[in-house]
Order: structure tokens, then sequence, then C-alpha cells
């Protein structure tokens, strides 16, 4: 109703992620369990906004094409940020056992992972604001639209 943009939501997930993130870097008791929720709905709510933004930003010439371009990027980052980035960081962290294995024990060993996952998530909430500002002028057009149609339906309903 009041012409939202849905980037706007997504932003607004990216600071909750950013704040999961670091509630699982302060390694307190429970705090990975509930860290670990905490990202999952903002996961959750960043794929059930995306779907149609991507629709509205494109519209439904290429929205097969465009979906699946956005839900790559579930595939991709786990790769860059979970394969790479943390096995990295776990390597660099943990030391050698016997027969050659590194081990890692305690909270240091992914804080530093937690830690720059949160940024990437703050970075994202400042890319979501600024498309949020860019297309608030899309929404109002959106709204004024549903809006004039409402009121030609309601008008043509009275008089019959």
């Amino acid at each position: 109703k009041s012409a939202t943009p849905r980037p706007m939501w997504n932003a607004a997930s990216q600071i909750v992620m950013a704040a999961g993130y670091i509630i699982m870097a302060m390694a307190l008791p429970g705090s990975l369990y509930i860290g670990s929720i905490v990202v999952g709905m903002c996961y959750g709510v960043r794929i059930a906004v995306s779907v149609p933004t991507a629709s509205e930003l494109f519209g439904l010439r290429y929205y097969g094409l465009i979906y699946n371009i956005l839900i790559l990027n579930l595939p991709l980052g786990s790769f860059l940020f979970s394969g790479l980035l943390a096995g990295i960081l776990y390597d660099r962290e943990a030391t050698s056992g016997a027969g050659g294995f590194n081990t890692c024990v305690g909270a240091h060993c992914y804080r530093l992972v937690f830690l720059i996952m949160a940024v990437a998530c703050v970075i994202g909430f400042g890319l979501d604001l600024l498309l949020s500002f860019r297309m608030k002028d899309v929404y109002l057009k959106i709204q004024a639209t549903k809006k004039a149609r409402a009121e030609k339906e309601s008008a043509f309903s009275a008089r019959n």
C-alpha cells in the first residue's frame, strides 16, 4: 500500500543476516544455533523477495533465464564462501596434527569467516538500499496504476 520497494525488504533481511553472522562469530553458548536460525530465515526472505523483484525489474520476456541467473548465486556463493574462503581460513588457523592432518578446535576457527560474511551482508545492504531508491518511481507508478484500475472498476460496478 505504501509503494515500499521489494529491495527494501531485501535490505532489511541483509542487516538481520549480518547480525546473525555476528552472533555466530561471538561464539557464546548456543549462538551457533541462534545465528543459524536467523541466517536461514533471512535466506528464505531473500529468495521469496528476489523472484518477484526480477520480474518487476526486467519483465517476463526472459524471466526463465533471469530467474536461473538469480538462483545461480546460491551454489556459487556456497562454493566461494564455504568452500574456498572458509577452507583457506580454517587451514590458516589450524595446527598440524599427527598424520599430517590439520585440526582446529574452538571459536577462532571460523570467527573470521563469519565476520567476512557479516561485512558482505552490510555491502549487500547498501546495494539493496541503492536499488530501492532507484526503483521508488517504478513502485509509485505501479501503485498509481493499481489505484486508477480500482477506481475504474468501482465506478463501473456502481453504474451496473
